[in-house]
């Protein structure tokens, strides 16, 4: 139980994928947090400053429902503060913001933000002014350079136009782990089992950003065990049964039960868009197809 009054090294921002330049913030915030005696703190918001703003829906690259743990799980930070991102928030001034919430409500004893990034009423705050105010108030302050990768800064807009483009590896090597859709395992409309292919399933969450429809090279980790998979993302239109998208694993030498079970399914490499078939023969021969690709894979990784 973390106390009320606890000093915090808190890192500012959003946190959408903790890929790695999040997770250079977070360690710092874990490591300004040791050396002070205080807890290692995220601030974030409970939906997108740019989605409240615009009114345009910032695609996610994780679930809103999994954000928290995935925060806390790749940050390694003590505690995540979700503030609700409304309309006296979003009219704040950037330096009632640090005065008054960061230090003021959450005692906040060091600050930690990236160099892009900008808070408070229309953005005026930014990380010149937050390190002048924090000199101010003595505390401490660490802007944190952006990190690149083959010249190419880190961010989720770049990761999200990568899942868009189902560049599933490169959006792995930017995040710093594979991405995945995270659910209850739900039951189907048990097509699969009909074709001799079963197959898991979980609802497609709205507000993230989808990857194309079609079939990938996966890993699924349910009950903290990992299993080889081929997953479809899609309608189905061989059977025509419908435009709701759903996320289908078949999970590869399984045959257990995991209806009711959170489940995470890492998309590793994009096999083939979903197609339509004439038939049911020339679906299943495509999935073996599938599947051979998927053993080749995982072959070819553990060499």
């Amino acid at each position: 139980m973390i106390e009320k009054d606890a000093k915090r090294a808190i890192a500012l921002g959003y946190f959408d994928g903790v890929h790695r330049g999040h997770q250079a913030l977070m360690e710092l915030a874990v490591k300004r947090a040791k050396e002070n005696g205080a807890i290692s703190s995220v601030f974030t918001f409970d939906a997108h400053p740019d989605t409240v703003i615009t009114g345009q829906r910032v695609p996610l690259i994780v679930s809103e429902s999994r954000r928290g743990e995935e925060i806390r799980e790749r940050g390694g930070v003590d505690e995540v503060i979700f503030a609700h991102f409304n309309d006296e928030m979003r009219n704040m001034e950037w330096q009632k913001f640090v005065d008054d919430v960061l230090v003021g409500q959450f005692h906040a004893c060091w600050i930690i933000t990236g160099e892009n990034n900008h808070f408070g009423y229309r953005g005026q705050g930014n990380p010149e002014r937050l390190k002048a105010e924090c000199e101010r108030l003595g505390i401490g302050c660490d802007i944190v350079k952006n990190v690149s990768i083959d010249g190419v800064v880190v961010s989720s807009t770049y990761i999200r136009q990568q899942i868009a483009m189902s560049n599933m590896e490169q959006a792995a090597k930017f995040l710093g782990h594979p991405y995945a859709l995270t659910g209850v395992v739900q039951h189907g409309r048990q097509v699969g089992r009909t074709i001799g292919y079963r197959t898991v399933n979980l609802e497609l969450p709205p507000e993230m950003q989808a990857p194309p429809f079609g079939v990938y090279v996966s890993r699924v980790v349910a009950n903290k065990e990992a299993h080889i998979a081929v997953t479809n993302i899609g309608v189905h239109p061989t059977f025509g049964l419908g435009d709701k998208a759903c996320v289908e694993p078949h999970i590869l030498d399984f045959d257990g039960d995991l209806y009711g079970k959170l489940i995470e399914v890492e998309l590793l490499h994009f096999l083939r868009p979903e197609q339509q078939f004439s038939d049911t023969e020339q679906l299943k021969r495509a999935i073996a197809q599938d599947i051979a690709q998927t053993r080749a894979y995982f072959a070819q990784e553990h060499k």
